[in-house]
C-alpha cells in the first residue's frame, strides 16, 4: 500500500429508477445486486481496499445512509474509523460530495493521490480495475488527473461518453470530449464511431489539482466551503455545523457538468472493466442469464407463455401468462407492473408517490441499524408493534424513553436485557416489561440471530424519541 494513496466513495445516490426495492431508507448502493452476498458498498469498499489501506478510505454520503453504510463497511474492515463517513446534511449531488471528500483527504495528507470510485456500480473484471489504478497513480503521481473508460459495447441514454484523442503516453489518451446522456440516436451514432467510451466516473487525481480546478472552474462552490471554513475554528472539515452552513447555500452540481467537462487537466485510460451501473431494471435484466425464453426469474414465481421479461418475487407467489417485455418487482408492501420500454419512467413514478404522500415511495417496512434492522408489523392510536432482528454480539444503545412505555418477547435467540440496575438473561418465550423513562438495553451474547417482538404504548412512538446514555457505534 502506498501513503500517499487515498480513496474516496461516492455513496449518496437514492437509486429511484430501481423502486420498489431501492427506496430513501434502503438505496441500491446498500443492496446485494451484483450476485455476490454482499452489497454494491461493501463490494466497491473491497475492491478499492485492494489498492488503498482502509484507513485511507474516506466516504461520502447522505445522513440518512451514515448509519447502515457505517455497518455495512465495518463487516469488512471492523476497525474502519466512523471519522472517515462524511454524512452530507442534504443532497447536492456529486459536485459537493467530491470537493468535500477531497478537502477532507487534502487536510490528511496535502500531497495525496486520491481514486473516487462509486458505491452502486458492477465490476466483474476485477484484475483490469486493479491494473488501471496502480496504472492512473502512476500517471497523476506529479500532478494531473485521469478517467477511466470503459467500452461502449451498447447505444444507452443514460450514460454518459468520453471521446478519446491522441496518444500521450503508453495507454494514457487525451480525453478530447464529453457527452452526457445523450437520446437515442445519438448513442447509436458514439457506439458505430468506435472513439468514445462510457464515463463510469472512476477518477484518480492529485488532490492538489483538482483543488486547483474547483478554484479555478468552480469558484462559486470553492468559496462557500473556502469562506465557511476560514471562519470556523475546526479546520479538518468533519465539524457537522460548518458543513450544514455550507451545504444550505449550495446549488445541486454533478462533477462531470461542474468541472470534468471544462478542464484541460484530464487523461483518459480505456479499459474493459466489464461493467455496469445497475441502474434501471432493464439493465439488471441484461446482466442477468437468460432462461429458454429470455426470462430472468427469481424469487416465487411461476410463468407460462412469458417471454423476455424480468421478474423478482418475494414471498407471495407471482404466476404470469402470455405476456412478454415486462418487469414484475414483488416486495412485502409494494409491486410494480412495468413495460421493459418505460423503465426510465420508474423515477417519474416515484415523484407521483410523494406527491400523494404515501410512505411506500421513500421507505421500506424494514429499517436498518448497526445492530441489525426492525419491522413495523403494526400500528395505530396510541400503540406500535415491532419486530427485532439483533445481529450476533451486537447490542443496542442504552436508551430510555420520555413518552412511551415498551413490551418484549423473546422469539429466538439468547439475549441480555436490561433494566435500570436490573440484566436478565432470557430466551424464547420469556417477556420483559420497560417503563416509560427506565433506561434499557437489549444485546445479543449468542452466535446466531436474536429475533423480539416489541410492543410498544405510549402517546407519542416517534424514533426521535430516544436518550442515548452509551452506544458501541458512537450515536449521539
Amino acid at each position: 500500500m502506498k501513503s500517499d494513496f487515498f480513496g474516496l466513495i461516492v455513496a449518496g445516490g437514492v437509486g429511484t429508477r430501481l423502486w420498489p426495492i431501492s427506496r430513501g431508507n434502503m438505496p441500491k448502493q446498500l443492496l446485494p445486486l451484483s450476485g455476490s452476498n454482499r452489497s454494491l458498498l461493501q463490494d466497491a469498499f473491497a475492491r478499492l481496499a485492494r489498492s488503498v489501506s482502509a484507513e485511507q478510505i474516506i466516504t461520502v454520503t447522505s445522513k440518512a445512509y451514515e448509519e447502515p453504510l457505517l455497518a455495512q463497511i465495518q463487516e469488512l474492515a471492523c476497525d474502519y474509523p466512523g471519522i472517515n463517513v462524511l454524512a452530507e446534511p442534504i443532497g447536492r449531488d456529486s459536485g459537493p460530495a467530491v470537493l468535500w471528500g477531497a478537502l477532507r483527504i487534502h487536510h490528511l495528507h496535502p500531497e495525496a493521490v486520491v481514486a473516487i470510485i462509486w458505491a452502486d456500480q458492477m465490476i466483474r473484471n476485477e484484475a483490469a480495475f486493479d491494473e488501471a489504478l496502480g496504472q492512473a497513480y502512476g500517471a497523476v503521481a506529479n500532478g494531473g488527473m485521469v478517467a477511466i473508460g470503459v467500452p461502449a459495447n451498447r447505444p444507452t441514454t443514460t450514460l454518459g461518453y468520453i471521446k478519446y484523442g491522441r496518444e500521450v503516453g503508453e495507454g494514457i489518451y487525451e480525453a478530447d470530449r464529453f457527452i452526457e446522456k445523450p437520446d437515442r440516436v445519438t448513442a447509436e451514432h458514439l457506439v458505430s464511431e468506435g472513439t468514445y467510451l462510457w464515463n463510469p466516473g472512476i477518477f484518480v487525481f492529485k488532490v492538489s489539482t483538482l483543488l486547483q480546478e474547483y478554484e479555478r472552474l468552480a469558484p462559486t462552490v470553492m468559496g462557500h466551503f473556502r469562506d465557511q471554513g476560514s471562519t470556523s475554528s475546526n479546520h479538518d472539515w468533519r465539524d457537522p455545523d460548518m458543513m450544514a452552513a455550507i451545504y444550505a447555500k449550495l446549488p445541486r452540481e454533478s462533477i462531470d457538468y461542474l468541472l470534468l467537462e471544462k478542464t484541460d487537466q484530464l487523461q483518459l485510460i480505456p479499459c474493459d472493466l466489464d461493467w455496469s451501473d445497475l441502474g434501471t431494471w432493464d439493465e439488471l435484466y441484461f446482466q442477468k442469464d437468460k432462461d429458454e425464453n429470455g426470462n430472468v426469474v427469481s424469487g416465487n414465481a411461476v410463468t407460462l407463455h412469458t417471454r423476455n421479461t424480468y421478474i423478482r418475487g418475494g414471498r407471495r407467489l407471482i404466476a404470469t401468462v402470455g405476456v412478454e417485455d415486462l418487469v414484475v418487482v414483488d416486495t412485502d408492501d409494494a409491486l410494480l407492473i412495468c413495460d421493459m420500454k418505460c423503465v426510465q419512467d420508474v423515477k417519474h413514478l416515484v415523484e407521483h408517490l410523494k406527491e400523494r404522500n404515501l410512505p411506500e415511495a421513500e421507505a421500506f417496512e424494514e429499517h436498518v441499524r448497526p445492530w441489525g434492522s426492525y419491522t413495523v408489523l403494526s400500528e395505530g392510536p396510541g400503540y406500535k408493534v415491532k419486530v427485532l432482528q439483533i445481529h450476533p454480539r451486537q447490542k443496542l444503545s442504552l436508551q430510555m424513553h420520555n413518552h412511551r412505555a415498551e413490551h418484549w418477547v423473546v422469539v429466538q435467540g439468547r439475549v441480555l436485557l436490561t433494566r435500570d440496575e436490573e440484566v436478565v438473561q432470557c430466551t424464547a418465550n420469556d417477556y420483559f416489561y420497560v417503563p416509560q423513562g427506565a433506561k434499557h438495553r437489549i444485546e445479543n451474547n449468542g452466535d446466531g440471530e436474536a429475533r423480539i417482538i416489541e410492543v410498544q404504548q405510549g402517546t407519542y412512538l416517534g424514533e426521535d424519541d430516544i436518550v442515548r446514555f452509551e452506544d458501541v457505534y458512537g450515536r449521539a
